[in-house]
């Protein structure tokens, strides 16, 4: 297994953590929704896939208003690379070297 795929499953169970404990907790207690895009970002690349906006916002739960604005702010903030609306969103570079950092450094089994 290479490292990338090795990441996208930590990616993976990160956010599968996260969602369950959305099942519990009302989700204005974790809202990281930024976070959780970046994440699935990331697995989406490794597998392969390109995300449509509405499709990230959608994987993430979010409103579609909110998830704009979260996008906008990754996009300011050069996670993202700079889009029209309705245009795939797609890590950059930096954010994908940042990613793969943290996964490496984060112990989730």
């Amino acid at each position: 297994m290479d490292k990338d795929e090795r990441r996208a499953q930590i990616a993976e169970r990160i956010l599968e953590d996260r969602y369950a404990r959305y099942v519990l907790f009302p989700s204005e207690l974790f809202d990281e929704y930024a976070w959780n895009m970046l994440l699935v970002l990331f697995v989406a690349k490794q597998r392969g896939h390109v995300l449509s906006e509405s499709g990230l916002i959608a994987g993430v739960n979010v409103g579609t208003r909110e998830g704009q604005r979260w996008l906008y702010q990754l996009a300011k903030d050069g996670q993202i690379k700079p889009r029209s609306i309705r245009q795939d969103v797609v890590l950059t570079s930096a954010a994908i070297e940042k990613l793969r950092k943290y996964l490496d450094a984060t112990d989730v089994h």
